[in-house]
Parts: structure tokens; C-alpha cells; sequence
């Protein structure tokens, strides 16, 4: 069995050590010793925190932000089948349910204070949104929705809720109820549906 690569090994527990406690709570410190890597080790990769946090973010928040949020229409399948699909598989994504969108959960915490974390979170924000506006528009082009949903106004919302709905506190989200609360947002887009 072949070891992990050392920077790879960072940027996973720094994924997992950021995403559970957030970049100002997370020590490099707890980085190392969880990674078991001695501190110059980490600095022949990184510079220090803020570049290693901003390579995680490329290299493993964005990859997962494109599973866990994957609207693509299915093949066989409808537009509202597809967003469907998506909710039933973050409500199966325990990290998810618990500890919120990784991205959003960033995006409050850094985006006001440091201007780089801003324009690359704000960059991914803006691509999933516009991918979410893209397959609304596909329903309209195949009939699915009428021309009144505005494609970009209903990704921008959907997208919102769903945020919203996953940065409460464990306490307050579980699998079920995050079903129940985005059975809203269909309801709202099943406004838009021609049949």
C-alpha cells in the first residue's frame, strides 16, 4: 500500500480541518500534527495558511462543490427530476447536512475581509449559479418550463435556499427535514411547469 503524497495529505486534512472548524479556528499547527508532517515539510509546498487554504480550495472544495451540487439533466430524464436527484443526494451527504456548504461557510466567514478569498469563492459562486441557470433554461428550450421562469433570478434563489437551509445548526437540519424544506423550491419552480 503506497503512502499518501505529503501535499496531498494536506490538502485533505486541511479540507476536512477547515471545513468542521473554519479557516480562522484552524491552526496549521492541528494541520500538522493531524497530517503527521513535520511543519517544514508543509512550507517546501506552501508558503503557509492562507496558500495552503487557497490551493485546498481549488484542488478539493471546488471538485466537491461540482459532486455535491451536480445539476445536470439525467439522461431519460426531466429538468425537475434532475434538481430532484440533487436534493435526495445532499440529503445523503452527512458532512453536508451537519456542517453546511463548505463553499457558503468560506464565503461568510472570508469574503469580507480578504479580498482574494472573495474573488475565487465569489467566482464559484457565480459558475454554479449560472450551470443551475443553464439546465433551467434547457427545461424551457424542451418545453418543461414556460418562457415566464427567469432562468438566472430562480438559480440565484434556488441556489440561496438551499444555502440557507444547510447553514442551520445540526440541531435544526437532518436529512428529512432538508428534503421537506427544499420540496418549497419545487413547489415554486413547478409554478413555471407547462403540463
Amino acid at each position: 500500500m503506497s503512502k499518501q503524497p505529503t501535499r496531498e495529505k494536506l490538502l485533505d486534512i486541511t479540507f476536512e480541518e477547515v471545513y468542521i472548524h473554519g479557516y480562522n479556528a484552524t491552526s496549521v499547527d492541528a494541520i500538522l500534527k493531524k497530517a503527521k508532517v513535520p511543519k517544514g515539510s508543509m512550507y517546501h509546498h506552501f508558503k503557509g495558511k492562507k496558500e495552503l487554504v487557497l490551493a485546498m480550495v481549488k484542488e478539493r472544495l471546488f471538485p466537491k462543490m461540482d459532486m455535491f451540487f451536480n445539476y445536470e439533466i439525467k439522461e431519460n430524464s426531466t429538468v425537475t427530476d434532475s434538481i430532484k436527484f440533487t436534493f435526495l443526494t445532499v440529503s445523503r451527504n452527512k458532512m453536508l447536512i451537519t456542517y453546511g456548504c463548505p463553499l457558503y461557510r468560506l464565503m461568510v466567514e472570508l469574503s469580507a475581509t480578504d479580498k482574494e478569498f472573495d474573488a475565487l469563492l465569489s467566482a464559484k459562486a457565480t459558475q454554479m449559479q449560472e450551470g443551475l441557470s443553464s439546465l433551467l433554461e434547457q427545461g424551457k428550450e424542451i418545453g418543461e418550463f414556460n418562457k415566464q421562469l427567469n432562468s438566472n433570478t430562480f438559480a440565484s434563489y434556488m441556489l440561496n435556499a438551499t444555502w440557507g437551509i444547510l447553514s442551520l445548526s445540526p440541531s435544526l437540519c437532518s436529512s428529512s427535514s432538508f428534503l421537506e424544506q427544499t420540496q418549497f423550491i419545487l413547489d415554486g419552480l413547478e409554478c413555471y411547469q407547462t403540463n
